[in-house]
Formats: structure tokens, sequence, C-alpha cells
């Protein structure tokens, strides 16, 4: 038995069919092991960060399916375990379970600067949850038992092993045994999933029930315990709104009654109105990131806390709390639903409040959306989003890339599916959404799968296409092409008097490069061509490119400026000023 054998042996038992990766020198020895037995689909990104965000795919949408998967990937030492990097930094802020396995150099050459060595260990450690480093082949299988029981027990994250090359040929000694079934890894609690205590329970009713503007926050913790349907439950018994953060999206219907939607620096007027008059705050499975906050010192100053939490480490860290519940939001979730003394308020002058928040900005967006051009008679990225709401029921999965489209997609989009928006949140990466879209599709192949991105994040991953025409990969690629970086843009037109510093980019052409790969393509200019090429797109089978040319002086409102709070909110947007010229007298 070899320690490359027990690696795909361990990966096997554990349920994984999906390998995300590409190959190289010191990695060789577990690919060749692999290519023998064929109990794994090898899927080969184009770059290795590509196959990271892969792996996020199928963790992230396999969570709500019978058959949770964990993503795996597998690069050689050097460049290829360095350009996982970013995946996994985007992961660990993400709290996103998944097992990265990279090689390494012989171990008789570590510390020498040997060709294609890094210190993997050393740069990982910081933005994942556990590093390993196997020193001989007796090691291997109870490192990546260990590794799969970090990464999905307490607070997700990625977990890296870094194994030698010599240690993957390498044989374990004779006396070699290791017993699976009584693996118990002795770890900090923080990695368990704590059960909530009766105290802090009973003085968080207390305060539900004595409530009279009470608003719960919906986090990334809802969608990772799979409590959603217990929220919806539990917030109707109580009769209370609710306010998600990015990745509390698609916890629950996005048109249910009791939703106020996104909160936050580019949430809802009637979400953010309301956090200011709350007296009462209800956090499940969030860390108030500033993101959400906006300036702290403002924020929700009269207002009770109830933070319900897996990571102690995020309790007081940001909010302080009046009840911090350190527990699983789905177990505490579960014992709320079933607690009888919890009773149903009305609270109709809250509501009626909350209606006249919504009022503010629906004219203008209607309006807006309605007329889905801008400006310049360019789309607006908001008009095609609903449409393809409209035309998809809110039922299909959304992978976004980073920036402007990213907040159009969260806020325009009536997600109906629970657990089917998946974005990079707390990293922001922008690229993120090609190569996360093939791994949301292998988790759930039957359900229809939608990559959205602007022309800048599109092309930061663009190689992934070549993974999509080799495996006939069945993903609509929409492309928001407003010829900028589209976030950075909005922010230079509100906050740097127009001055478009590195944000306009040409880009290729996009039909060619989707006729090299094989895949059809279609560009939209015209507001009367989106609903023809959506649906287009819906029944096309297989891979599609659709580009959109659209108005780059869009902006997403509302929008909370950096380091301002709540009353800060900017809802209309300003009279636009004469533009900046570079030094060629051209409209910078």
């Amino acid at each position: 038995m070899t320690g490359k054998h027990l690696v795909l042996q361990t990966l096997k038992k554990k349920g994984v069919k999906y390998i995300f990766g590409y190959t190289g020198g010191a990695i060789m020895p577990i690919f060749d092991e692999m290519d023998k037995i064929g109990d794994f689909n090898f899927i080969m990104a184009r770059h290795e960060q590509g196959a990271a965000f892969m792996a996020q795919g199928i963790s992230r949408a396999s969570l709500s399916t019978d058959t949770p998967q964990i993503g795996v990937c597998l690069t050689t030492s050097g460049p290829g375990a360095m350009n996982l990097a970013t995946g996994i930094a985007d992961a660990y802020m993400d709290s996103v379970p998944l097992v990265a396995i990279t090689g390494q150099v012989a171990t008789g050459v570590i510390a020498t600067d040997a060709f294609q060595e890094s210190d993997v260990v050393g740069v990982m450690m910081p933005i994942c949850k556990q590093t390993y480093m196997p020193l001989c082949a007796d090691d291997i299988e109870l490192m990546v038992h260990e590794a799969f029981y970090v990464a999905t027990t307490g607070r997700g994250g990625p977990v890296v092993l870094d194994i030698p090359k010599d240690v993957q040929d390498q044989k374990v000694s004779d006396d070699y045994s290791f017993d699976a079934n009584t693996f118990r890894p002795y770890l900090p609690g923080f990695f368990y999933h704590p059960t909530p205590e009766r105290e802090p329970l009973q003085r968080a009713i207390q305060l539900i029930n004595r409530s009279e503007r009470p608003i719960m926050f919906c986090g990334h913790g809802i969608i990772n315990s799979n409590a959603g349907k217990l929220l919806q439950k539990f917030a109707e018994k109580v009769n209370i709104p609710i306010a998600f953060t990015l990745h509390g999206l698609s916890a629950l219907p996005s048109d249910h009654r009791l939703s106020l939607g996104m909160m936050g620096m580019h949430g809802t007027v009637e979400a953010n109105k309301a956090i200011m008059e709350a007296d009462l705050l209800i956090s499940f499975g969030m860390r108030f990131d500033d993101r959400v906050t906006g300036k702290l010192n403002e924020y929700a100053r009269n207002a009770d806390v109830i933070h319900v939490e897996i990571d102690p480490s995020e309790i007081d860290k940001n909010v302080g709390t009046t009840v911090a519940i350190n527990a699983d939001v789905y177990r505490t979730l579960h014992v709320l639903v079933n607690d009888p003394m919890l009773t149903y308020k009305p609270r109709r002058r809250w509501f009626e409040s909350i209606a006249d928040f919504r009022q503010v900005m629906a004219e203008d967006l209607k309006e807006e959306i309605d007329s889905g051009v801008g400006e310049n008679n360019r789309l607006l990225m908001k008009s095609i989003v609903h449409n393809l709401s409209q035309l998809s029921g809110g039922k299909d999965l959304i992978v976004p890339d980073v920036g402007q489209h990213q907040m159009m997609a969260a806020r325009f989009y009536s997600y109906q599916t629970e657990n089917s928006w998946f974005a990079s949140g707390g990293a922001g990466t922008m690229g993120v959404s090609l190569p996360m879209a093939i791994g949301v599709k292998m988790a759930r192949p039957d359900e229809r799968v939608w990559s959205i991105s602007g022309d800048g994040g599109f092309q930061m991953n663009i190689q992934e296409l070549g993974t999509i025409m080799e495996h006939q990969i069945d993903i609509k690629i929409l492309i928001f092409n407003n010829g900028h970086l589209g976030m950075v843009r909005q922010w230079q037109t509100l906050f740097f008097d127009r001055r478009y510093a590195g944000t306009p980019m040409k880009s290729p052409d996009y039909g060619l490069i989707a006729q090299a790969y094989g895949i059809p393509y279609r560009k939209v200019e015209k507001t009367e061509e989106i609903i023809p090429a959506l649906q287009y797109a819906i029944d096309n089978q297989g891979a599609i490119v659709l580009e959109f040319i659209c108005d780059p002086s869009e902006v997403i409102l509302p929008m909370v400026p950096a380091g301002g709070g709540f009353e800060d909110m900017i809802v209309k947007r300003p009279i636009p000023r004469e533009p900046s010229t570079n030094n060629n007298g051209e409209d910078s």
C-alpha cells in the first residue's frame, strides 16, 4: 500500500466523485494512480484558480441535495499550488468547505529552493482552517480523514494537504493499520456543531415577545446549515420581517411577504431603513461585516441584538450583543420553532412603516426596468436580470461574478429555489463565475445554471470555456458588457469627480471566441431582443454565450458610501457634472 493509493482510497470512502485540478511534476504519482483505478471524474481546469472555484461550486450547490459532496482540487507544487491561493482565500472568507491537495518536492530537497518548490503550508496557513504535510505514508490516511472533518464541522472552510512527491510513492510500514470507524479527532470545540443553551434562548424569547419593531437577519449560516425552511416557519410564527446578507439570498422565496430583500451597502431602502428604526435585531449565521453595517457607531443604535452564530469569534466582534447564542443555526431554529412561549404579534404599525420605506424608490425602479435602456440608449443590467427572473420563474441557479452586475443579480432576480445563489462575498473575487458555475452544474446537473459576468470579470477566467467545451457542460453564459469595470466606475462617478482612471476597457470579439470553443453565441443590443435571446438560451441544449451591450452610466442604488451610515444612503442619482478630461482632451 502506497501513499498515493491511500489518498485516493480515502477520497473514495468520503464519497468524492469529481476532482478538479491540473497536473505537474510533483503530483504525477497521484495522477498516475488515479488514472489506473478509474474511480473519479477528473475535470481539468485551464488554470488552477479555476479548479479551486469549481471545487467551491460543487461544495456549495450540493449542500441542499441528498448527497452533499466536498469539493476537491488537486494540483502540483510551486506555481500550481500558489495559483490555488486566491480560490482558497475566497472559500475561507465565505465559510465554504473544500479540500485542496497539492504536490510538494521530495522531502530530501525541501527548503533548498528546489525546482517548483514553494512554502505551501506557510502561505496557506492564514487563509484556510488547517494545513497538513505528511512526512511518511503512514500519516496520509489519518490526515485525509481529519481534513474532511475539519473542513465540514463547525464553521466550514478550506483545508490544504501538501504531500511531498516521495511520500506519495512510499509504502506504508509493515505494522500499519487505520480504522476509519474509530476515527475521533481531538480538536478544539469550535470545530463542532454546538446545541443552543436554554438560558440565552429564554432571554431571546423574552426580547422577541416584547419587541414592537423587530427585524430578522439571514446570513450564509442559514444556507450552510440547510435551515431555510425552518427560518420561514419561525418568521411566520412570530411575524417578523427578514433582511438578507449577500450570502443569505435564496434561503427563502424573495417574494415572501416577510422578505425585505438584501441589506447593506447596496441593499433595499426598506431593509436599511427598517434596521435604523428597529428595536430588536435577530441575526442568524452572519458576521456583521462592514458592507452590512456601514458606520458601526451609528448602526441600529436603539436596538437590542440577538446573535446566533456557530463561530464564537464572530460574536461581539463588530456589533455588541444583548443575547449571544453560540450554536448551530439549524438546531437553534428547530428549538425556537417548537417553543410554545413564542407569541404571534400583528405589528401593524411596523409593517405600515416598512411599506412606506418600500415606496421610496419603487416608481423610479419600475420606470427603469420597464424602459430597459439608459442614457446612451444602451441596455440596463437590472432590466435584463428582471426579464431573466420572469422567464425562469426565479427557479434557476445563478452564479454571478463580482461587481455592479452582481448587485443587479442580487437585487432584481426573484429567488424561488432554496440555495440557488452562489457568489463571492467576503473576498469579492473577480473571475469566479465561469469556473464556479461548472462546479454548481456538476452538483446539480438537472437544474439550469446561469453564469453572469461583466466584461472585466469574464476575461479573468475566460479560459475555462475550454473546460466547458471539453466536457460539454450545459451552462448559460451572460456577459454584461459596458466597456468598463462597472462598480469602480460607479464610485468614480459618485465620489471621484467622474475621473475614470483605470476603468475603461476594450473587449475582444466574444463571438469569435465562442466560435473557437464551439459554443453558440448571440449579441444583444436592443430591448426587444432581450427576451428572445434569453429564451433562445433556455431552449438551447448545451452551453451558450449571450453578450449584452449595456449602458456604462447605469448605477445600482441605493448605495451607502464607504465609511458612512445608513442615514447617508444615496437613493437618487446626483445630477452629472461635465466629465474630467485626460491630457489628450478625451473623456477620461
